[in-house]
Order: structure tokens, then C-alpha cells, then sequence
């Protein structure tokens, strides 16, 4: 990850931090997980529905356009990235519909899609007050009766950030990313924590390792790794937990804690 950015240029991972990200998106559990759970929040509002026009604002290394196209839930999703290395991941994925860009300045006409993915994007969008005008821009983008589905980091149980700059890295909660959502005219259908069982041992762990003496460290690059293959039944159990957290969402329960926060939200008819 580059330690040096220019003011106000949101931040651009290194090819190191992709490819990373391309290592663990198929089978690691946090990854899965997360689809579980984004597909059960999704289930009502995009239910019966098919070859809808779908954009992903922030699409990394592009597993999610091929994932929606295996599902027959977009024909020809488009995605976005502001990293040409990412770029460059979806490419080798097979993904054509394709644009370097920003999430805050999308390149496309008004309610010009059915729906729209932000995923582990806005905490990063530069500077401060991108994360409002990237919500205004997704609310511009959807048709009536249009669905997002955003997610974002979560600062609930963290202690407060340290040494990271407000205008590259945030932290967010529910009522905050329901407010910016509510205000662009968006109608918020659900709000959750997700990770929560390894969101409250992070949370412990961080608190235990805490030094008067030394500020937490700040990083907004890709923590995971894959496991080593004598741990590899751990992938398998965690990716039960996430399933359980799944099951629940699918529901239409709420989590009260975890990692990351989900929301869907609707545009009106």
C-alpha cells in the first residue's frame, strides 16, 4: 500500500493489495460470508427479478460482476474502479462494461440503473464529505423503485481512530450511513451490523492489546490473509458462523453488532 497521497486523491492500493484481494475473494470465509449475507438482504427486494442493470461503484478485482452474472441477476453488470490495477483483475475475469473512475463522479446518465453495489468503498472515497456526495450520486443513478445495497466499515465497539486522516479513512455507523441515505431521498429498507462473532473477538483483542503509551495502529489496507493449509479447517467453520449470521438476516433480523455495516435502501416509485 502507497504511504504517500496527494490531498484530497482518494487512495490507490498498490498492485500487492489487489492481488491479495483476488487471492482470498472465491474461497476464504470472510468473503463468502459477506456474499451470504449481502444475498440475504437482497432476497425481498430483488426477488423474481433478473437481467437487471447493475452497477458496482468500487468493483476491485471484479469477483462480484462475475458473480451476479452467474446468477442471472445482471446481463452485463458495469463496474467502476478508480485503480487501473483493479481494472486490470476484472479484465482477466472475463468483465468487459468497464470504467476508471470515482464512486463520487460517476460517468453515466440519470436512473440509468436497476441497481447499485458499493462494497467496503466509501470509508475510503477522499476527502471528507465524498461519502456524501458518492450517496447522492447512486441515489441519481437509480430508477424509481431502484435498490443499493452498500457496505461499509463499522466503528461500533472500536476504539477511536488514531493517526488516520479524515479525509482518506473513516469509520461509520447505522444511524450516520441512514442519515446520508435518507437525506440523498433514498427510502432505508434495512440496516445491520454483519461479523459479528469475529467482529466481538476483534473487538476484545483491541482492547487488550491497547498501550498508554502507543496509539492503535491505523491501516486502511486488507488485513486478511489466507490460511496456511494445516489451519484450513478454520476457514470452514468461520464460513459456518457467517452462514448462521446469514440464516438470521434472511429473516429479516437485524445484527446488533459486528465488522461491517449493510444497508439496502430503495429508491421511491
Amino acid at each position: 500500500m502507497s504511504t504517500a497521497f496527494a490531498a484530497g486523491v482518494p487512495q490507490i492500493f498498490e498492485p500487492d493489495y489487489y492481488q491479495r484481494l483476488h487471492d482470498i475473494e472465491e474461497r476464504h470465509w470472510w468473503a463468502s460470508g459477506m456474499r451470504d449475507a449481502m444475498a440475504a438482504l437482497l432476497r425481498d427486494a430483488l426477488a423474481g427479478k433478473r437481467q437487471l442493470r447493475v452497477l458496482d461503484a468500487g468493483c476491485g478485482t471484479g469477483y462480484l460482476l462475475t458473480h451476479l452474472q452467474s446468477y442471472s441477476l445482471a446481463g452485463d453488470p458495469v463496474g467502476i474502479d478508480l485503480s487501473p490495477h483493479a481494472l486490470r483483475f476484472c479484465r482477466r475475469r472475463g468483465a468487459s462494461a468497464l470504467a476508471l473512475a470515482s464512486a463520487a463522479r460517476l460517468p453515466f446518465a440519470s436512473e440509468s440503473f436497476d441497481v447499485v453495489i458499493c462494497i467496503d468503498t466509501l470509508q475510503h472515497l477522499s476527502p471528507a464529505g465524498a461519502d456524501r456526495t458518492a450517496i447522492d450520486e447512486f441515489a441519481r443513478l437509480l430508477r424509481p423503485g431502484g435498490v443499493l445495497y452498500l457496505r461499509t466499515n463499522s466503528s461500533r465497539g472500536h476504539a477511536p481512530l488514531t493517526g488516520a486522516d479524515p479525509d482518506q479513512y473513516r469509520r461509520y455507523d447505522l444511524a450516520g450511513v441512514s442519515n446520508m441515505l435518507e437525506a440523498a431521498g433514498l427510502r432505508v429498507e434495512r440496516a445491520t451490523y454483519l461479523n459479528m462473532l469475529p467482529g466481538t473477538w476483534a473487538m476484545l483483542r483491541e482492547r487488550v492489546r491497547r498501550s498508554p503509551r502507543a496509539a492503535p495502529a491505523i491501516g486502511p489496507g486488507l488485513a486478511i490473509r489466507s490460511y496456511p493449509r494445516r489451519l484450513s479447517w478454520l476457514n470452514g467453520s468461520m464460513r459456518g458462523v457467517l452462514r448462521c449470521e446469514a440464516w438470521l438476516l434472511a429473516r429479516g433480523l437485524n445484527l446488533p453488532f459486528g465488522h461491517s455495516t449493510a444497508f439496502v435502501a430503495q429508491c421511491p416509485d
